[in-house]
Formats: structure tokens, sequence, C-alpha cells
């Protein structure tokens, strides 16, 4: 998975859950502390968001940081705890 692809996942996590909390950049910015046109590059897949600004996006939202990790960093874990 290239960069880029990585870069749109993300973004596309973060605004679809955005979109499904309905609310607005504006109000995520306000939230976060994240200035509106960086925020505004980042759901743009421009520039690559930070773990503290995923935590943040996150919990101003209610849901796991986890909503925003690309496919490709997950895994599954056995019933024997081992990863599969």
């Amino acid at each position: 998975m290239s960069n880029q692809e990585l870069l749109t996942e993300t973004a596309n996590a973060v605004e679809s859950t955005r979109k499904r909390a309905g609310r607005t950049k504006r109000w995520l910015s306000d939230e976060t502390g994240i200035p509106y046109p960086t925020l505004n590059r980042k759901v743009a897949a421009k520039t690559e968001f930070t773990f503290t600004e995923l935590f943040k996006i996150a919990e101003a939202l209610g849901v796991s940081p986890a909503e925003f990790t690309p496919i490709a960093f997950t895994r599954t874990v056995r019933t024997d705890g081992k990863a599969a």
C-alpha cells in the first residue's frame, strides 16, 4: 500500500466518522485545537495526521482511535493469543 493510499484511507475514515457524528469540520477544529486550514488539508489527504491529532479527533467524536487505523495495519488475533 502506497503512502498516498494510507493518507487517503485515514482521511476518509476521519471524514466518514465526522459525518456520522453529525459534526462540521469547523466544530471538529474547535474541539481538537487543530487549525481549520490544517484540518482541511489533512481530510483532503494532502498531509498526514499525527497520532496525537487522531487521538484528539477520536476523543471529540466519541470513538476509538482504532476507527482511523488503515486496514493494512490491523491484525487478527487467534484464540491462542498469537497474531494470525
